[in-house]
């Protein structure tokens, strides 16, 4: 098997999500190295579908933070 074997097909819910994300967290920064803070949700994201996480849990990783600083 390959890392595609275990690459979920994203759905409009994940675009959603990632753009909802960009507007809770727009203009906001990350400490001490001043990169926009949706840069953290994107790569957090990113490692869930890496090591071979669901859609659902991809979108979790984007919107981590969002009851908690917004």
């Amino acid at each position: 098997m390959t890392k595609a074997d275990f690459s979920p097909t994203l759905s409009s819910r994940y675009l959603h999500a990632l753009q909802f994300a960009g507007h809770i967290h727009a203009g906001q920064r990350r400490k001490g190295i001043g990169t926009p803070y949706l840069s953290h949700l994107m790569a957090v994201s990113a490692l869930v579908l890496d090591y071979g996480g669901t859609e659902d849990e991809a979108i979790g990783a984007l919107l981590h933070d969002a009851a908690e600083d917004c």
